[in-house]
């Protein structure tokens, strides 16, 4: 019976939990590495403060235009025939422009998904 390099790493992990991490060591062979300390912090990411401006100037803008300009929207949205594709687009532009905008916003106040 071959033994995978999965069936290694699973016994390398079943004994590293229970632990015994040498024998898990052994079992991995020369893959295997001794870790010392706490590993090293993360490069400093930077803000994304022109983002947010660009975004949030482009989706005030366009909330602005949209609402000024509410007869005309209104009709040419319900004409019918092919005109489907001012509403999908216009949702589709507004979803992309505001989603850039709140997640620029915030990853300049410091918040981030967990990883």
């Amino acid at each position: 019976m071959n033994i995978t390099t999965l069936d290694k790493n699973m016994s390398a992990i079943a004994f590293a939990e229970s632990g015994e991490h040498d024998t898990a060591r052994q079992i991995l062979g020369a893959n295997a590495t001794k870790q010392y300390g706490k590993s090293p912090a993360p490069a400093a990411k930077r803000k994304p403060y022109l983002k947010t401006i660009i975004f949030g100037t482009m989706s005030l803008s366009a909330y602005y235009m949209l609402f000024t300009n509410e007869k005309l929207v209104t009709q040419v949205f319900t004409a019918g025939g092919w005109h489907w594709v001012f509403p999908v687009g216009a949702a589709f532009f507004f979803s992309f422009i505001h989603g850039a905008f709140a997640s620029n916003l915030l990853s300049s106040i410091g918040l981030e998904a967990k990883k």
